[in-house]
């Protein structure tokens, strides 16, 4: 049987693979998606639900721009890109918004085209309602989840026994928020996290001092 048009050769895999090593990413903005990745099988592994929505709101329309063919890559995958791309926007535009929810059963029928029945399920099919909610609720980072994951995931870390977990967040707590009211005290060319610069920012030492 021949092979489905959707399929990338163990040469293809490897290629963006390589490439997601290489990328880079603003601090914070999402997981370091390098150690994710597993050269010896060419899978993703490990990925949060955060790094799975920028892969496929950011990631998608370039990884696969030169390796699938244009009908699947421009007229399904691009359009589902898309699609999140203006979901996720600061601030909607009520009139593209409704153009969603005219052309997303349009986007699911692409999909269908190329994907088998086995791939679609109840999460597949939510996708019809989200144009919808995001022009009844609003801006859709007032509502996801992923700021409290990151907020719970800290606590967690601050978490050593188990037997005492609540003691334990507000011990760590309490040294944060005296850590930094101390260090705004300090000279401005002193380092401290209040002024740390991010891990990928390419400024020197000498830029980083507050004015």
């Amino acid at each position: 049987m021949p092979k489905v048009v959707y399929t990338l050769t163990r040469d293809i895999k490897k290629r963006i693979f390589e490439w997601i090593t290489r990328l880079k990413f603003p601090d914070g903005y999402a997981y370091n998606l390098s150690r994710c990745v597993d050269m010896a099988n060419l899978r993703l592994h490990g990925m949060k639900s955060h790094d799975c929505h920028v892969f496929m709101q950011k990631l998608i329309p370039i990884a696969f721009c030169e390796m699938l063919p244009e009908s699947v890559w421009g007229g399904a995958l691009t359009e589902v890109s898309l699609l999140f791309r203006i979901l996720c926007l600061t601030m909607l535009d009520v009139n593209k918004v409704q153009e969603l929810e005219d052309t997303v059963p349009i986007i699911m029928c692409n999909l269908e085209k190329i994907f088998s029945s086995s791939f679609f399920d109840s999460m597949e099919h939510l996708i019809i309602h989200l144009p919808y909610e995001a022009r009844v609720g609003g801006p859709i980072q007032y509502r996801w989840m992923y700021p409290f994951e990151k907020f719970l995931r800290g606590l967690k870390m601050k978490v050593k026994n188990k037997a005492h977990v609540e003691a334990l967040i507000i011990e760590a707590y309490l040294v944060e928020e005296i850590g930094l009211f101390t260090s705004q005290y300090f000279e401005p060319q002193v380092l401290c996290k209040r002024n740390r610069p991010g891990r990928n920012d390419e400024l020197t030492m000498n830029d980083t001092h507050i004015q």
